[in-house]
């Protein structure tokens, strides 16, 4: 299996080193986003985006908002720049990045924390089971699809991996604490937030009706739980 990682930025230093840090990876650097790579769903690929360089460029935020449209991979920042507590939020919580790493970390920061999300991604229970069922939803690992009664859905990375978390822990009282760390790895104040509105979201996608959800339920005080509907209730209402 082909795994490549994608850095935006024209600077050859970063390149350089990203090669020293990540021995074991196919590394290509472009100075903008070209999604062409990420076609082959049989490859392992991870982009990393150089913020001070798309800075200079000017870039649009609409392309970030492709790349985390058209990539289902990790996703992860680098900057050397000083960042503002706004820029930093808009990253995870409008752009839905995965990391947000700075250029003074050490080589053994990087790799570790690259490394990190690289699993998080492609750990190996995920790719040995391809299907996973509960009640009338199914999720296929491996073409990243959802449906509901045999009815395509279309969702983001991070909405699919919450759903997914949700189908593992099925019949288990989740607390946002709980979901923040299994999802996003992270406890971080905006990813808890977050976390209500892509609940929210997923109950539109998967629930027949949002509002008095079957799957995913609330838990007053405590957080959520994912429910197992059986089929045949779903098909006598």
């Amino acid at each position: 299996m082909e795994r490549s990682i994608l850095l935006i930025s024209d600077n050859p230093n970063l390149l350089k080193r990203l090669k020293q840090i990540m021995t074991d990876w196919q590394v290509i650097s472009s100075p903008t986003y070209l999604p062409d790579i990420l076609l082959n769903r049989d490859s392992q690929t991870l982009i990393l985006l150089d913020l001070d360089h798309f800075s200079e460029l000017g870039q649009r935020p609409d392309t970030l908002f492709l790349m985390r449209q058209q990539f289902r991979g990790p996703l992860l920042a680098i900057h050397r720049q000083r960042l503002t507590a706004a820029m930093i939020c808009d990253i995870f919580e409008r752009f839905h990045f995965d990391e947000l790493l700075s250029l003074e970390m050490s080589n053994r920061e990087l790799h570790a924390r690259i490394q990190q999300k690289i699993w998080r991604y492609y750990q190996p229970q995920e790719e040995s089971r391809e299907i996973l069922n509960t009640g009338q939803l199914q999720v296929d690992f491996q073409h990243y699809m959802v449906s509901v009664a045999g009815r395509k859905l279309t969702m983001g990375p991070v909405d699919f991996r919450l759903l997914v978390y949700f189908m593992q822990h099925e019949n288990v009282v989740l607390t946002r604490a709980q979901i923040a760390e299994g999802v996003w790895r992270n406890g971080r104040d905006s990813t808890m937030r977050a976390i209500d509105s892509h609940i929210s979201k997923l109950r539109k996608l998967i629930e027949e009706d949002a509002k008095q959800p079957q799957y995913l339920q609330t838990i007053r005080g405590f957080g959520y739980i994912f429910k197992t509907v059986p089929e045949h209730t779903q098909e006598a209402e």
